[in-house]
């Protein structure tokens, strides 16, 4: 997959904000003021109709100071009182659960430690506006370190608290604490083995109707989890293991609709891990498992009036550092299978994670969690949606030039369409019909239809809509009609990699932009000179010196295709990690109207010369250069020379330099009498050999190649060796350590992925977070 991007030289704000305009949904972030780093661990409804919800807050002072944070909100988000635990002193505490109390105020659930190591669980008794009326910690045997993994709320208005022990003998294990609703404590159970499972813990832990419960967690083998049963007084009825891959977690787990139980987490394998569910009769004998999307994590689970179940977890993206994640919803039927997916996601930063999802009375969802490090709430309805409203409509091609749809009029495909209201900004792009749709909240919004090029002109380019209620949908056509009647054709070339000694394939992408057909399309495919091609799946013709043309022929407007062919690259005479070029251009390959007159137009080349290489510059327009501008050269990744020019109608500048085994580029601008940042480059790689006998390499992408004008694709790579099946790469690389780029840059992304497994992997989906400082409509798909 090869995607093109532009960096943009200004940040936009895409598609999240901090508070979302009021509507049925909403979705809210909270800042700490001090600048700490906070997230919700959980949230609950509360009688009033908001929520409250519980978590974690560490501020940045150097020493250890991380505290259990409630925050209450009214039925909209909007904070009513918030309280930190301990607030000032030194130490780490986490809130790990929040319970609405039967008689007013709320309990808080979770683990104080004084150096972050040894932990004690930590129960608090709050009011209804967050006053401590009194605060209790537990340990096993009132002295072992002790950490709560999850909790109950039992029957009888008491506690049932799980989680693990630490032993000085390394005899770790589970451990189950019954407390009444006073904090008093009435009973405790440990579950060790000597010198076994390190990590033994109990996650999730849900009261059974016969007084007994159901647990999982890591019981008595790391990454093997399980679900346990106990009586009413913690002693063990049965266990049951699970293993799904080489890595598994179960963190939630619910009787099931009909009986038995369902549990979610995660299983691992070589390529990521995917979001699981397991279904078990009332034995915890396994009746299915399902596996969702890869890299996603299911840490919650919430049962749905309609037979159906809701998790709530993670998207991340493994290949990145930090890790770039979206919140998601997923809804499942009673058999586990997939019904609708919601992402959270902010797209400032690319991370949101989210903890747990919560029914709410009016048949909706409370989910928490976090988003760029701050506290995450959204209030959702029962499709998961925390907006409501639709903006939806069609771009067209006018024939008739009314400015209105007529039967027949054909749809613009993959047209972009910018929606700005409400403090941010979100594109869509328009499918095979033309239609688009993009979901948006309450409040007022422009909507403006973004042509690829200039022979395209709108009725109206930009629309203005409010959407004052929930639930409506705005339709906003765009008739366009064309300026002039021209074809307007683009290319791109790509390959997923390039080895040596083998047969590479090569993506062909061809696309008529323009707004009629292109009548006896053709592309001219020039090969490095150590490639040599074996088979395409389009007739060529050999045009010499590693030429060859591939006839398209005729090519309607608005229209994309590809073809591949093959590739072999030579083994003797290449060296690991050389880099090889393959040039293609289109045909037809001029506009109705000539944009380039009367001005100055200069073309670059470099040429090995055996112990020399020549640097040629060219004025190739009709017209003598205004004024004088600079050409660079380029050594390797230093800058080796600048010099000024200025040529003539028809004149040339010819200079060399001895073949001394660098990689040397030439760039001079295309147009140098424009106020445009237009290029033109050359580079030659492995001409000469340096003293030690080779030459430099891994140069030659770390510029933009410009290939000059829009009717040229140029593909360079490096070849390799061994190879990872599953990575993400930027062309140009940028130079230095920090890998600079100039702004305005197109970059080239290129996305392999592979399922490295023995079966078959379903609804595979490739996400990718934007940085802020690129232009979200410069996104267009490439070869692949």
């Amino acid at each position: 997959m090869k995607i093109f991007r532009c960096l943009s030289a200004f940040a936009l704000s895409l598609l999240f904000v901090h508070t979302a305009l009021l509507a049925q949904g909403w979705q809210r972030t909270y800042p700490d003021a001090s600048g700490g780093l906070a997230f919700f661990r959980e949230a609950k409804p509360t009688p009033d109709g908001g929520y409250i919800a519980v978590g974690s807050r560490n501020l940045p002072t150097g020493a250890i100071r991380n505290y259990l944070h409630l925050k209450k909100t009214d039925a909209n988000g909007e904070p009513q009182w918030e309280y930190s635990y301990r607030e000032g002193a030194v130490g780490h505490d986490e809130g790990i659960g929040v319970v609405v109390a039967p008689n007013g105020g709320y309990y808080a659930l979770g683990a104080s430690s004084a150096d972050g190591w040894q932990f004690s669980i930590l129960l608090l008794r709050l009011d209804e506006m967050g006053d401590t009326l009194w605060s209790k910690t537990y340990a096993y045997q009132d002295t072992l370190p002790t950490n709560l993994g999850g909790y109950e709320a039992t029957e009888d208005g008491g506690f049932l608290l799980a989680g693990s022990v630490s032993k000085p003998d390394s005899t770790n294990g589970a451990y189950l604490l019954k407390i009444d609703a006073a904090g008093n404590k009435l009973w405790e159970q440990f579950y060790g083995w000597p010198g076994g499972n390190p990590y033994p813990v109990l996650e999730d832990i849900v009261q059974l109707d016969d007084g007994g419960y159901i647990a999982t967690g890591q019981w008595d083998s790391y990454q093997i989890p399980r679900l346990v049963r106990f009586d009413a007084l913690g002693d063990t009825l049965w266990t049951r293991p699970f293993q799904f891959s080489t890595g598994d977690e179960l963190w939630a787990v619910r009787p099931a609709h009909g009986g038995g139980f369902i549990a979610c987490g995660s299983a691992t394998g070589f390529a990521g891990y995917n979001a699981l569910v397991v279904r078990t009769d009332d034995m915890g004998n396994e009746l299915w498992q399902k596996f969702y999307a890869l890299n996603t994590k299911a840490v919650d689970l919430e049962l749905t009036p309609d037979g159906g179940y809701v998790l709530a977890g993670s998207l991340d993206n493994y290949l990145w550092y930090p890790a770039v994640t979206s919140g998601f919803l997923l809804k499942i039927d009673g058999d586990g299978n997939e019904l609708w997916q919601r992402d959270f996601s902010n797209q400032e930063s690319g991370f949101n994670r989210l903890g747990s999802v919560e029914l709410t009375p009016d048949g909706g969802f409370i989910v928490a969690g976090e988003s760029r490090w701050n506290p995450f709430l959204a209030k959702t309805d029962g499709n998961g949606f925390a907006i409501t409203n639709w903006l939806q409509g069609k771009a067209f091609r006018d024939e008739t030039e009314n400015c209105s749809y007529d039967a027949g009029e054909a749809g613009l495909e993959e047209w972009i369409v910018r929606v700005e209201g409400g403090g941010l900004i979100q594109y869509a792009t328009t499918d095979a019909a033309g239609a688009y749709s993009i979901l948006v909240d309450t409040g007022d919004y422009t909507l403006t239809l973004l042509p690829p090029n200039a022979l395209w002109a709108a009725c109206e380019l930009s629309v203005n809509v409010s959407l004052p209620d929930f639930y409506d949908t705005t339709y906003v056509d765009f008739a366009v009609s064309t300026l002039a009647d021209c074809p307007l054709m683009t290319v791109d070339v790509s390959t997923p990699l390039l080895r040596r000694c083998f047969d590479n394939t090569y993506t062909i992408q061809y696309c008529n932009e323009g707004t009629v057909t292109a009548e006896n399309a053709a592309v001219e495919v020039e090969l490095d000179p150590y490639l040599s091609l074996q088979s395409a799946e389009l007739p060529y013709t050999s045009l010499g010196n590693n030429l060859y043309r591939f006839e398209l022929g005729d090519v309607p407007f608005d229209t994309c295709a590809r073809f591949h062919f093959t590739a072999y690259l030579d083994c003797d005479s290449t060296v690991l990690g050389q880099t090889h070029c393959v040039e293609a251009h289109i045909f037809p390959d001029t506009l109705c109207f000539d944009t380039i007159t009367n001005m100055a137009l200069i073309e670059v080349e470099t040429l090995c010369n055996g112990d020399s290489i020549q640097f040629n510059l060219r004025n190739v327009g009709d017209s003598g250069m205004n004024n004088a501008a600079e050409y660079i050269v380029i050594e390797d990744d230093v800058m080796y020379m600048t010099t000024p020019f200025e040529l003539g109608a028809g004149e040339a500048i010819q200079f060399s330099r001895p073949a001394n085994g660098f990689t040397y580029r030439l760039e001079a601008p295309r147009l140098p009498d424009s106020n445009g940042n237009e290029y033109v480059s050359s580079t030659i790689e492995g001409c000469g050999f340096s003293p030690g006998g080779g030459f430099s390499t891994g140069f030659v992408n770390q510029f933009s190649l410009f290939p000059g004008d829009g009717f040229t694709d140029i593909e360079c790579r490096e070849n390799i060796g061994a190879y990872d099946p599953n990575d993400k790469q930027a062309l140009p690389a940028g130079y230095d350590d920090e890998h600079f780029i100039k702004p305005g840059t197109d970059i080239e992304y290129h996305i392999r992925f592979q399922n490295t497994g023995t079966d078959t992997a379903f609804t595979v989906v490739v996400r990718d977070t934007l940085s802020e400082w690129l232009a979200p409509a410069s996104v267009k798909p490439g070869a692949s």
